[in-house]
């Protein structure tokens, strides 16, 4: 656990809630920065929360609002996102879990794109 000194500065919108209140930096709340990470690659660098500035989203984020999924996101990774963001830090993923998930991932599409090799030969 970190606890920032008084007068940090830090990307309010992409910060835990915990850490952007109470000065409480962890593993689990760059768990969910990671979440809104995932957030930047599929929307390709769109800044989150984008009608909201950063006092409208801690607020909204602390009576449960989360960004909506982007159009272009599996659902399956809007989930991962979500779990991420989850208000209760012991509640979101260890980054152990998150990297056996996108292994998993990762060796499905990879088994996909060998078939689809095979198939077209």
């Amino acid at each position: 656990m970190y606890e920032a000194s008084q007068g940090s500065r830090f990307p309010v919108k992409w910060t835990a809630p915990e850490a952007a209140l109470w000065g409480k930096f962890s593993t689990k709340s760059d768990v969910w920065s990671f979440g809104v990470l995932i957030y930047e690659i599929i929307t390709r660098g769109q800044v989150p929360f984008p009608s909201m500035s950063n006092s409208e989203a801690l607020q909204n984020i602390e009576t449960g609002y989360r960004m909506p999924s982007p159009k272009q996101c599996p659902s399956y990774i809007y989930e991962i996102m979500l779990q991420c963001w989850n208000l209760r830090p012991e509640h979101r993923p260890t980054f152990a879990s998150l990297r056996d998930v996108f292994d998993d991932l990762f060796i499905t599409a990879e088994s996909g794109y060998r078939a689809a090799e095979c198939i077209s030969r």
